[in-house]
């Protein structure tokens, strides 16, 4: 459903070549890390306007939390 996330910390945005990734996250232009995961899972839209990932977002701070740390162990 969405691009491989092993190795996401430190890659750019749209990066993967196997993945047709939006235009909005084509366009985006920041390195993934941390702060930017959470921000992303809070509020995809807010990131990057016009993704189209269907996924609205996380409300639960624990949750992001580990979904963050979960991620960081994909290397």
């Amino acid at each position: 459903m969405g691009p491989n996330l092993t190795g996401l910390f430190g890659r750019k945005t749209a990066s993967r070549d196997d993945f047709r990734y939006s235009p909005a996250m084509t366009r985006a232009d920041f390195v993934w890390d941390e702060a930017k995961l959470k921000a992303f899972l809070r509020d995809p839209q807010q990131l990057v306007r016009g993704t189209r990932m269907p996924f609205a977002g996380m409300d639960d701070e624990k949750d992001i939390e580990d979904v963050t740390a979960y991620i960081a162990t994909l290397r």
